[in-house]
């Protein structure tokens, strides 16, 4: 079964290297990764480097800092470089500098959103850049930052349910590790909320390497999808371990 991580950390001022990255996707048997800029990070020339070295294996995703008044114009000139298929974009960009968000919808970019107290305080901003671009393409990554003890009901989680109303978002199954220990059955029924409202077509398998830990960290958080543990459908799993992501992230091998 071909499996793509759909959303790995790499760096040089924190976290790990290329080297070991790969190291990590070869032991547990990963074919390609989309490689997210991690925060406080905005110089994006190393992964610009590694996408452009090995865009068959690697997507990068760029970060740009909201806070200064050219934003756009660095964001535009990262972009230029034609190494960064998404943008990582923060709850807190989003509000604060909507320009910077409409700027890499423009630019042909993916949109991979953190928002760290969850969707519900980002919602109106969301709801306005869906009004401004109907087709942006968006992924939620680490479930929306879902709360466990919400767990079952998930009320908290009902702004990120919502935005499945909107076909071009995605909705990424990572950093479960964040929120609670190994093997994560307080979010099973969210996972299971989610392909009921996104399907199995707009959800995507993600490790969060290294947040997750080391490699057999890696390897077991991996095989609750390839094994069948998580709530979702046999039939399903290789959409969520590759083909979507795919065709999302690698729509020349798609």
């Amino acid at each position: 079964m071909e499996v793509i991580d759909g959303y790995a950390h790499c760096g040089l001022s924190k976290y790990e290297p290329i080297e070991r990255v790969k190291e990590v996707l070869a032991a547990a048997g990963v074919d390609r990764a989309v490689l997210v800029q991690h925060l406080g990070e905005f110089d994006n020339s190393y992964l610009a480097g590694i996408a452009s070295a090995d865009s068959q294996h690697f997507a990068a995703v760029c970060l740009v800092d909201h806070r200064p008044a050219d934003c756009v114009r660095t964001l535009e000139r990262w972009c230029s470089s034609g190494h960064f298929r998404g943008f990582r974009l923060t709850a807190e960009a989003l509000a604060a500098r909507p320009a910077l968000a409409d700027a890499a919808v423009e630019l042909g970019l993916i949109l991979v959103l953190f928002a760290p107290q969850g969707i519900e305080p980002v919602a109106r901003s969301l709801t306005s850049l869906f009004e401004r671009y109907p087709l942006v393409r968006l992924v939620v990554s680490h479930l929306g930052q879902p709360d466990p003890a919400d767990s079952p009901a998930f009320s908290k989680s009902q702004a990120l349910l919502r935005l499945a109303e909107h076909p071009h978002v995605h909705v990424q199954l990572s950093g479960m590790k964040m929120f609670c220990d190994w093997p994560h059955e307080p979010l099973y029924p969210l996972i299971n909320q989610l392909l009921k409202r996104f399907g199995a077509e707009r959800t995507y398998w993600g490790s969060n390497f290294p947040v997750v830990g080391d490699v057999s960290d890696y390897r077991h958080d991996l095989a609750l999808l390839l094994e069948g543990k998580l709530p979702i459908a046999a039939g399903d799993v290789q959409a969520v371990a590759a083909t979507n992501a795919k065709r999302l992230w690698f729509p020349e091998n798609a």
